[in-house]
Order: structure tokens, then sequence, then C-alpha cells
């Protein structure tokens, strides 16, 4: 197995560096106007950079080199931690004002002009785009080759890495996006994200917690040093995908139902200003009555959801259960046909 340590610090941890020094650069900029860039916005960013720095370096490079749970706590910072924390600071704006002009006017500027950059933002931005890159790249990268491959080369295991902080950011930054529709995805978009990406983490991280072989041999040797049965290893490494990282996304699921309330008691507040229409009445009903018609599909909508959701939850917990259980009878058959022999 390789050191992954000096390919991983050059090639991870000074593009780290300067994108933390373009940010610095550009909260000092914006600190000379009337809205200077808080302390908290700062902490964020440098927490969220920190830890997916932390996460690919040494030691735990070589931590997560030796087991898959260990691995799986830093696919679990580099796809949900870190990007939340970044997304959450708001970061855009001041990685670019913290560019050098040059570059601002001759590089970037043009760049964002060309019609196929602004083409294929709607694109890659749109809820089911994001949200399929977001599952499709765990399951990608959980397969059982590509993690040989993540353990042996430093290079790809530096992939990996950014690989998912690339597609978490596009996907909680549609999640956490502060402007409402039709700018950015409806509040009920966002909750179904979150929704299809905790259920593909508990159908993944259920069938590895609860299954009954080996699949990821190339932890083999050193799980021996670290004195870990390889089964142990894989299924706590299962159990990090299914629990924590389904709990840190109920935790956003939260957080989005909260900016979903404060949107609409901001709308509220607008309706209760005078207005010189009366068709106002209309769409914002004055009695209960015409509130709950006026509301009655989408509660509707909502609790069907709801419901289909817990169900498919159960259902992929309990279809888990059974294929492990079939793969585990079928492994202890296979042990006593030997054994005979």
């Amino acid at each position: 197995m390789s050191d992954p340590s000096a390919v991983f610090f050059v090639a991870g941890a000074i593009p780290l560096v300067l994108i933390g020094t373009v940010y610095e650069r550009g909260a000092r900029r914006r600190a000379t106007v009337e809205r200077p860039v808080s302390a908290l916005r700062r902490a964020l960013f440098a927490a969220g950079l920190g830890l997916f720095l932390l996460s690919i370096e040494w030691p735990f490079a070589n931590w997560e080199h030796a087991l898959f749970s260990v691995h799986q706590i830093g696919i679990l910072v580099a796809r949900i931690i870190a990007p939340i924390l970044i997304v959450a600071s708001r970061p855009a704006g001041l990685l670019i004002a913290g560019l050098p002009r040059v570059l601002r006017q001759r590089l970037l500027g043009p760049a964002l002009s060309q019609p196929f950059v602004r083409r294929a933002w709607p694109i890659v931005g749109h809820p089911l785009v994001s949200l399929s890159l977001y599952v499709a790249l765990l399951y990608f990268w959980e397969i059982p080759a590509l993690q040989a491959d993540a353990v042996a080369e430093p290079a790809t295991g530096l992939a990996m890495h950014f690989s998912l902080l690339v597609t978490g950011l596009l996907f909680w930054n549609r999640v956490f996006e502060r402007r409402p529709a039709p700018h950015a995805p409806s509040h009920g978009w966002r909750l179904m994200m979150i929704w299809i990406a905790v259920l593909s983490q508990i159908l993944l991280g259920a069938y590895l917690t609860l299954k009954g072989s080996i699949f990821y041999p190339a932890y083999a040797a050193t799980r021996r040093l670290a004195a870990m049965p390889g089964i142990i290893d894989e299924q706590t490494g299962g159990f990090l995908i299914w629990v924590p990282s389904s709990f840190l996304s109920l935790l956003a699921l939260i957080v989005v139902i909260d900016q979903f309330g404060r949107h609409e008691t901001k709308m509220d507040e607008k309706r209760t200003r005078w207005s010189p229409s009366n068709s106002a009445i209309l769409l914002y009903p004055q009695t209960a009555v015409a509130l709950r018609a006026m509301t009655r599909g989408k509660n509707r909508k909502m609790a069907i959801g709801m419901i289909g959701f817990a169900l498919l939850v159960f259902c992929a917990s309990f279809g888990s259960a059974i294929n492990s259980h079939r793969l585990s009878r079928r492994e202890n058959i296979r042990q006593y046909l030997l054994s005979r022999r």
C-alpha cells in the first residue's frame, strides 16, 4: 500500500489553503462597505474547509487507508458536513471578491458570460440533476473495486473525496438556497431531495450493516494490524452510512422546514400591509374555512409524500434485512459444505 501523505499534501492541502486565502481576502474587502462579513460566516467556512482538509491529510488519511469504517467517516465529512458548513457561509460572492482584479475581469467575467456556461447551469443546478449526482457518486465510490483503487492509489482517493465534496456543495447549495421559487427550487422540491437522499443512504447503509460476508478485501492487511475483524469493520462502516448520515440529513430537513415557515411568515406580513387591490383577498383568505379549502390540496400531497417516504424506508430496511439474511445463510451453507469435504 502506498503512503498517501505526500501526494495528499501537495494535491490536496495547497488548493484548499489557496481557496481559504481567497475567501479571507474577499471578506476583508467586503469589511470596508456598510455590511461587513460576520465572524460566524468566516468561522463556518473555515470549519468546513478545515474539516475536509483534516479528513484527507495525515494521520487521518492513513487511518482511512487502514479501515473501511474510518474511510466512511471521511466520506461523511466530504459529502455532508463540510459542504453544509461551506454553503452556510455563503462563500460565492466573497470568493469572487477575493480574486485579483485581473482574473475577475479577464478570466472569470468572460467565462461566466459564455452562452455555454449560462445554458449549462440551469441543467446542472436542476434539483433532479444535483440529486442524481449526489446519490450516484456515493454508490459509485462504494463499489469494492473502486474502494480498492482508492486504498492503493492516493490520487484515486483524492479524486474520490474532491468529487464527493463538489457534488455535496452542489446538492446542499440547492437545498439551502436563500431565494424562493422560481429563482430557486421550491421548498417541496427541497424536502423531496433530502428524503430521497436519506432513503438512498438507508438502502446502502442497511445492506452493508446487515450483510454476512466480506465485500472489501482491500482492507484485509491493515485490518489485521488493527485487530478488527473484517466483517465488523464493514458493518460499522455501513452503520455510519445508515444512521449518522441520515441523522445529519434529517437535521437539514428541519432547517428547510424552518426556512419554509419563515418564507410563509414573510409573505403573510406582506399580506397584512395595505394593498389597493381587492383581489388580494382571493390569494389570502380571511376565514378558517377558506384557508382550509385553499390548502387542502397541498396538505394532501404533503401527507401522501410523507407516508410514502415512511413506507419506502420501512420496505428498504426490511428488504435489506431479508437480503442480508439470505446472503448469510448462503455463506453458512457454503462453509458447512467445505467443512464436510
